[in-house]
């Protein structure tokens, strides 16, 4: 592991154990993260992303859910082999997550001073309650809630869908984490505040040298925010590289889809392209490659096996048999 990773995910593989069979949410993920570095993991509604995410923070709904392997070597420990307790100590501290929906991340009897608050209070600090009202303060100033100091009593109810959503960035980045996992954050907010709020996760990266998770189907805020992307498809990874390597030329099937649909600059008469048929049900999964059902370049090889990542250069890989033939 080199010398500056911040985070490395290792043939991670969490599975949920149901009645009709086993869905193999994440099989065999890997990927890493470099302090200061914006990583974006992408794909369509269940290939995996938050179940990703939620597997290295230890979150997954158990008894149903279990990571039966790989690891997840943060900051030089694994936290597979943490215990439940040392997982406390590690979660909101030294690995923050911003969740999709603030409104499901505040709790509504309580004012917003008070939730912030929590931050500083739960990991062991021990601050006065001046101390704790002034931190309050100036990490609400931070991520731009107006009148801060006169804000603390309010309830969640009475700020607006983006000063909440500021509000858990607040919470999240109290503690002044190493690594900062963002999951789908800017669905509920408006073009304006989409782009303050990303501009703020930008600016607190960069100031604190953080390593940034972000979770989007948004490609446009991948290109924004991140220096490196991961695709996933039916809970695995299928290309990852940088990010203007891999929007300029995308080498899987799978990835060049998804930037075709992406509306352009006036093309107003265009229909927009659309990826053909949906993704596959994780309980039956088709034979080899997962994608071939939808992709124009599937035949006969790609029904031998889900195809291995391939290296093809400046950090570059793809799972694709095309590559894997050598074809490019």
């Amino acid at each position: 592991m080199e010398q500056d990773t911040l985070l490395s995910v290792e043939g991670l593989k969490t599975y949920c154990y149901t009645r009709a069979g086993i869905v193999k949410a994440v099989d065999g993920v890997s990927f890493s993260v470099n302090r200061g570095d914006a990583l974006g993991i992408v794909g369509e509604s269940g290939c995996g992303k938050s179940m990703t995410c939620n597997s290295i923070t230890r979150l997954i709904p158990q008894p149903a859910a279990r990571t039966v392997a790989g690891k997840v070597i943060f900051e030089g420990e694994d936290l597979l082999q943490k215990s439940d307790r040392e997982m406390r100590q590690v979660r909101g501290k030294r690995i923050s997550m911003i969740l999709q929906d603030p409104l499901m991340s505040l709790n509504p009897v309580y004012t917003v001073g008070n939730q912030v608050a929590e931050s500083f209070t739960l990991h062991g600090e021990k601050l006065s309650a001046r101390e704790i009202r002034e931190r309050v303060i100036k990490v609400l100033t931070e991520v731009n809630i107006p009148s801060a100091a006169q804000r603390l009593k309010d309830y969640p109810f009475q700020f607006s869908g983006g000063m909440r959503q500021r509000t858990v960035a607040a919470m999240a980045l109290a503690a002044s984490p190493s690594l900062l996992i963002a999951d789908e954050p800017t669905t509920a907010l408006d073009v304006t505040i989409q782009d303050q709020f990303l501009r703020l996760l930008n600016e607190m990266r960069q100031r604190t040298q953080m390593g940034l998770i972000l979770v989007t189907h948004d490609l446009g805020i991948v290109a924004e925010v991140c220096n490196r992307i991961v695709v996933m498809y039916a809970g695995r990874i299928v290309e990852t590289g940088g990010i203007k390597e891999v929007f300029l030329k995308p080498l899987h099937p799978y990835t060049e889809a998804l930037l075709k649909a992406l509306p352009t600059i006036g093309n107003r008469h265009k229909r927009l392209f659309q990826i053909q048929g949906e993704p596959p049900n994780l309980l039956d999964l088709p034979e080899g490659c997962s994608f071939r059902p939808r992709c124009h370049r599937a035949d006969e090889r790609c029904q031998d096996g889900f195809p291995p990542m391939v290296d093809v250069g400046e950090g570059r890989q793809v799972a694709c048999w095309r590559l894997v033939k050598g074809e490019g």
